[in-house]
């Protein structure tokens, strides 16, 4: 998704608010939000795919406000005392972790009393196919899902939705129907051109889309 261009800023308007001063981008792959968070915060980028990390640490080798860790969930509990942060991001991440319960209730651990984690997770285990299978996910969501886990592991949501509804029947036709082994270059360039058109949907409660989207905070007492 790193060549979805207005794609990326649109999730990054809905995160803006509430990224704090330091932040911990959990599943950074090739850093593309790292970058935009680390114009104003200090960030860690944790990525445990070997061809990844040592990308990360290329791009933002002259930038000391972002710290490259190549590692796992496993991670998350390590550390004496342990970092915590302002806010985490993790974007198309917790799909692809067997234990994602697990690590929801370590970024409560990681997050400062107040502090929030912001989550896009796939949406509707209907929509699973080949695609989903290819690239490793475990699971799609569903909202309630999403909302329980958050609830389950200590952690306050507060905007649990679907976006991306255009996206859902794309992924219908592409994963399900047509049963291809990858999202097609052509309609993500085509849709990505629709993003400024489309972000109004946002203020609508949809009842479907593409991925699940979450806010949630760590008590402050």
């Amino acid at each position: 998704m790193a060549e979805a261009a207005n794609y990326n800023d649109w999730l990054l308007e809905r995160a803006q608010p509430f990224v704090g001063g330091r932040v911990l981008d959990f599943g950074a792959g090739i850093g593309t939000f790292t970058a935009a968070v680390a114009t104003t915060a200090d960030v860690v980028a944790v990525e445990p795919d070997p061809e990844f990390a040592p990308l990360l640490r290329e791009r933002f080798s002259d930038n000391p406000r972002v710290t490259v860790v190549e590692a796992d969930a496993a991670w998350l509990t390590g550390g004496e005392p342990p970092d915590r942060f302002d806010t985490i991001l993790c974007f198309n991440v917790l799909e692809h972790i067997a234990d994602d319960k697990g690590v929801l209730a370590r970024f409560h651990d990681r997050l400062l009393r107040g502090g929030h984690l912001l989550l896009l997770v796939p949406a509707h285990q209907l929509l699973y196919g080949q695609i989903d299978e290819n690239v490793g996910h475990e699971r799609r969501y569903g909202r309630g899902h999403v909302r329980r886990l958050l609830e389950d592991t200590g952690l306050t949501p507060f905007d649990v939705r679907y976006v991306n509804p255009l996206g859902a029947a794309g992924w219908l036709v592409s994963s399900r129907i047509l049963r291809r082994q990858q999202v097609p270059a052509g309609p993500l360039r085509s849709y990505d051109r629709l993003v400024p058109i489309l972000q109004r949907l946002d203020r609508l409660p949809l009842p479907f889309g593409l991925s699940v989207w979450a806010v949630a905070r760590r008590a402050s007492e």
